[in-house]
């Protein structure tokens, strides 16, 4: 029985004291004031001189608050209690205290490290969730001050700020944040709070319900494929979007979502009202790797589009003023930009038309399209003029080859979409080997579940070790036209990843060094900093992580940017290819513009994109085929309009086309 009563107020204290700092710290008051009273009586019973009981609890209570004798305190028993009462105070009062204050602010400066109280802001951009993405989108909303600072006056606020929620913030995730963004790191503009995106109280955290834009980056593939991912992406959007249904801003905020498999968007537009992008991940890698084989050297084109690092980017402007206006008089209107098309919105969307007909006229609400190294080049003319009509001349016609051979290192979840993108080219066929230690029934079984057009390709699976120099000899890769090195899924970290695809290059160029018709290298890295173990090397590289966070960042910040994007890289309607000079015959049509005094292969730009235009096409730029192994590979976008350019017949001139 004693023993049970003994346990009962233990566990009763143990669970007051429990309760949190302030408990504790009433705890010791109640001691202390026990303490006091016990001493009070005490010393009034056994020593004389006190006048009232209250003297004595008094002389009591202050020897336990005050560490120091008071005058008065004379004999034995009365120094025996005051000196008892000291130590006691001390150790109660003065110890007790201080470790209870302490521990109060270790454990509030730990929860202000691991962002756990919700934050108050307005028209911010929240990220969820921390991909292998998370880092290059932090980046890049950094890196895009002019875009940034554009989306901040439409939304009427003066400073950026970026919400991150992470399943779990330390010091160590804070510290390598703060390593990778070097010095675009702002603690700041970036505020981190720990949480996950299926929380509706962790949502809570980030002020989602005040956010000018939510980013949403799929999670990372894991062995289940992409089912995970997007299972994820669509609770946290039910989430949401419940929410926001629940309590409607003013202005609902912009939600950009990263989705795996392209068949789940229906299911996802149908759980926001409000203004939303999806951006297919793995659809884009796969329809940028299948137009860089196709064209080789677009990698360089389209890692300017898609950067603020440098070169020339897309921007989209809406101008009142240019309604009416017509497409043949904006052709030149930029002296410092090239005009790409029209943005029209589309229901809740946008729909891009790029290389427009020259009599399309712009309504209320179009957007033009331009190529510019600033939004500043994008100024309003002060001017329009109608150009002198040029006799126009057939495009010749694109030629791919009878059958093109590729040649696929590597394996993972995105192969049935690169295929199926292969096969979405009409007039073109393939002929694919793809070498992968997995299972050749289980790559097969997972293609057949795509139900795939073989209508145009024939699929070759072969299973061995391309990183072994024998087997690799055995396909014979420069019998290949294009051969493509795959990131993999199958090692945990991208560091390994990167470094098998590395090492599978380099017993490449070692085994096609002989070679006079090498074909041409796509590599596909996970890791930017690898880039660099590729300098002055041939071949092409593409980071798939930060290409897909540059989409995201871009959208976020011009929505209308996807729709470009999505006619860029689909197949059929415009895309951008590489024509040789030599299919233009230039001083004839340069002949036709009066007091035209070129010749000798030298020309402005201007000169190109009169050229092109007799043929349908935009000039964009020109390549340069000395200047292949360059970093930026011989591409030059939207040069100077005044520079003469010194051309070769073996350079290119970059267009861009429309298919019918």
């Amino acid at each position: 029985m004693y023993t049970r009563l003994k346990n009962s107020i233990i566990f009763r204290l143990e669970q007051f004291m429990m309760r949190g700092p302030l408990a504790r710290f009433a705890f010791v008051l109640v001691l202390l004031v026990l303490l006091a009273l016990t001493a009070g009586i005490l010393i009034r019973l056994l020593v004389p001189g006190f006048e009232s009981m209250g003297d004595a609890l008094w002389w009591a209570f202050e020897h336990v608050v005050v560490p120091e004798y008071v005058d008065g305190d004379e004999g034995v028993i009365k120094r025996t209690f005051a000196t008892a009462l000291i130590i006691l105070g001390s150790m109660l009062f003065t110890g007790a205290v201080i470790a209870i204050l302490v521990e109060w602010v270790d454990a509030a400066t730990t929860r202000m490290e691991q962002g756990l109280t919700p934050v108050a802001l307005e028209s911010h951009i929240v990220l969820l969730g921390w991909t292998s993405r998370t880092p290059s989108i932090l980046e890049e909303i950094m890196v895009s001050q002019g875009r940034v600072e554009r989306y901040l006056r439409r939304r009427g606020v003066r400073q950026l700020r970026v919400a991150l929620l992470a399943e779990r913030v330390d010091a160590t995730l804070m510290r390598d944040l703060r390593l990778q963004l070097g010095e675009y790191w702002s603690s700041r503009q970036i505020i981190l709070r720990s949480g996950s995106p299926l929380s509706l109280d962790d949502l809570q955290r980030v002020d989602f319900l005040h956010a000018g834009i939510i980013i949403i980056p799929a999670a990372d593939i894991s062995e289940a494929g992409t089912m995970d991912a997007d299972s994820r992406t669509v609770k946290t959007l039910m989430t949401l979007g419940a929410a926001l249904d629940e309590q409607p801003p003013e202005e609902p905020p912009l939600i950009v979502v990263e989705l795996q498999d392209p068949r789940h968007a229906e299911t996802l537009r149908a759980l926001y009202a409000g203004p939303m992008e999806i951006i297919t991940g793995d659809e884009i890698i796969a329809r940028l790797m299948v137009q860089i084989v196709r064209h080789p050297g677009l990698s360089h084109v389209y890692g300017q589009f898609v950067t603020d690092l440098g070169g020339s980017q897309i921007y989209v402007r809406e101008e009142a003023e240019y309604v009416g206006t017509s497409v043949q008089q904006l052709n030149y209107a930029f002296p410092n930009g090239v005009l790409l098309g029209v943005v029209r919105p589309q229901g809740k969307g946008f729909r891009a038309m790029l290389n427009p007909p020259d009599d399309l006229r712009l309504i209320n609400g179009d957007r033009i399209v331009v190529l510019a190294s600033s939004h500043k080049d994008l100024a309003s003319p002060e001017t329009l003029r109608d150009w002198d009509a040029l006799a126009e001349t057939p495009a010749p016609e694109y030629k791919p080859l009878p059958r093109r051979r590729v040649l696929i290192l590597g394996w993972n979840h995105r192969v049935p979409l690169l295929l199926s993108e292969f096969a979405s080219y009409p007039g073109e066929e393939f002929d694919i080997d793809i070498v992968s230690q997995v299972s050749a029934s289980k790559r097969e079984k997972r293609i057949a579940i795509e139900a795939l057009s073989t209508e145009r390709l024939k699929v070759r699976q072969l299973e061995f070790d391309y990183t072994v120099p024998a087997f690799l000899e055995s396909v014979d890769p420069a019998g290949y036209d294009n051969v493509v090195l795959l990131s993999s899924e199958r090692l945990r970290h991208g560091d390994e990843s990167d470094a098998r695809a590395i090492l599978g290059y380099l017993l490449l160029r070692k085994l096609l060094s002989t070679g006079s018709q090498a074909p041409r290298v796509l590599v596909e890295l996970t890791d930017a900093d690898n880039i660099s173990l590729f300098e002055n090397r041939s071949g092409e590289i593409i980071v798939s992580p930060v290409i897909v966070s540059h989409m995201l960042t871009r959208v976020a910040l011009r929505r209308e940017l996807d729709a470009v994007f999505d006619e860029l890289f689909s197949s059929g309607g415009s895309e951008i290819i590489f024509r040789p000079i030599a299919e233009y015959d230039l001083a004839e049509t340069l002949a036709q513009i009066p007091d035209h005094d070129l010749t000798g292969g030298e020309y402005t730009f201007v000169d190109l994109q009169r050229a092109a235009q007799t043929r349908g096409e935009i000039a964009i730029g020109i390549r340069r085929a000395d200047q292949e192994r360059s970093p930026h590979g011989g591409v030059e976008l939207n040069p100077g309009r005044d520079e003469n350019l010194q051309l070769n017949v073996e350079d290119d001139l970059i267009v861009l086309a429309t298919n019918d």
